[in-house]
């Protein structure tokens, strides 16, 4: 397995933020052009349409299409031209997304008809129509938990077989690691890839269990698990969640998007963790979004519409990380200071080449400070951490005017 080590630089100033990621490449599963970037845009995110960057990304999923009895597909009573033509506007190839994790009790009732044996062909007939009228790239199967069963894998072959027949993609999402019962290896290894959905380790119908909702440790274990059920890496795509959940109420747990924790404050920005407020920061999205180079063929956003649409965009992380190696920045940069060595085992230092007396902390992934001190205009200062736990790590530094942050990685 490779190693990626980064060091990450953001300075804030009146105006406007800059950031740097400098990534070592020892040597990487995958080049940048060979990765895929596949985002979710929800019917009830169309609105954000204009705010998406999607030149960077490979794969677009609109979710989510349900059928009537009748077997009309409808993706929230919108039209999805639009999106359909933006998104391939930047050669992104566009999928349906069918079903997804919540189904009214007329779409249940719905895809259980579909599915059975006498009617599954009629209606992958007309997912067919829906797919040639919209010149969609395929279909991505979201069918979940409970609604999965005996009718699932025929349902899935028959649909292969007439997408194959159009030269179209057909991919899945499925739980970090469980495989339902009801899927066969023929239906598993039918996909192009699937999409592993490495969040919601606990939420609101956990309420009793609160903490992260998606962390590294899950990522790895997702991989390792569907890896595990046969799946080649290059069909597997490594899911981040840009949202996290809220529970500082425990009869209350909510749901809260990436963005409304930066439209509070900057700062959290860096963080996985305020208060009891869980979710993913830029340096964690990072640090997976390496994973999903290293160990399979890149990584799935739910969803593109929680993001921040401006300098503290976990899509422009993403394509940080992928694309650094074969792009070239131009990097204004706000306080100058100077972390080394990166990765550090026991010492090291933090210059500041600023003439101004500096504050910095010293945070780790759960955002517990762990330092919090002073230093002084044009000199250094030395910290053994050799007792810290190995992991990534953020300093933040301010002038009073500006604020830095700074990753680095501890290693034994």
């Amino acid at each position: 397995m490779s190693t990626v080590y980064f060091l990450f630089l953001k300075s804030t100033g009146m105006k406007k933020l800059y950031y740097l990621y400098l990534l070592f490449f020892a040597s990487i599963h995958l080049s940048a052009q060979d990765a895929r970037i596949v985002g979710y845009l929800p019917h009830y995110r169309f609105a954000h349409l204009e705010d998406i960057d999607f030149e960077g990304m490979t794969h677009l999923c609109i979710a989510f299409g349900n059928p009537d009895m009748a077997g009309n597909i409808s993706v929230g009573n919108q039209d999805i031209s639009e999106v359909v033509a933006t998104a391939k506007s930047y050669n992104n190839k566009v999928l349906l997304s069918l079903a997804g994790g919540y189904l009214t009790a007329e779409w249940q009732m719905a895809w259980e008809h579909h599915m059975l044996a006498e009617n599954k062909t009629n209606f992958i007939h007309q997912i067919m129509d829906y797919v040639r009228l919209y010149e969609l790239d395929g279909i991505d199967f979201d069918l979940e938990w409970g609604h999965v069963n005996e009718k699932y894998s025929p349902f899935v072959l028959e649909l292969r077989d007439s997408l194959s027949a159009s030269s179209k993609l057909l991919t899945a999402a499925l739980p970090a690691t469980y495989r339902y019962p009801d899927i066969t290896d023929e239906a598993l290894y039918s996909f192009d890839f699937i999409n592993m959905m490495a969040y919601d380790l606990t939420g609101p119908w956990a309420p009793n269990n609160p903490g992260a909702h998606s962390p590294y440790s899950f990522a790895q274990s997702a991989i390792d698990y569907w890896i595990g059920q046969g799946v080649l890496a290059e069909n597997l795509t490594l899911g981040l969640p840009f949202y996290g959940y809220d529970f500082t109420d425990q009869t209350n747990v909510q749901s809260f998007s990436f963005r409304q924790m930066i439209e509070e404050d900057i700062a959290y920005a860096e963080l996985d963790q305020v208060g009891q407020r869980y979710y993913n920061g830029r340096p964690t999205i990072a640090a997976k979004t390496v994973l999903g180079l290293e160990q399979v063929s890149g990584v799935m956003i739910w969803e593109l519409g929680q993001d921040a649409f401006d300098e503290y965009s976990l899509l422009e992380v993403v394509y940080d990380v992928i694309y650094a190696s074969v792009h070239t920045h131009t990097i204004e940069r706000g306080i100058k200071i100077k972390v080394f060595p990166n990765p550090v085992s026991d010492i090291f230092q933090i210059r500041n080449e600023e003439s101004e007396v500096l504050n910095f902390r010293i945070i780790n992934s759960q955002g517990q400070v762990l330092l919090n001190q002073q230093i002084s205009g044009k000199s250094a200062q030395v910290l053994q951490i050799s007792h810290w736990a190995k992991g990534f790590y953020t300093i933040i530094c301010n002038d009073g005017n500006q604020i830095s942050s700074y990753r680095f990685l501890k290693v034994d």
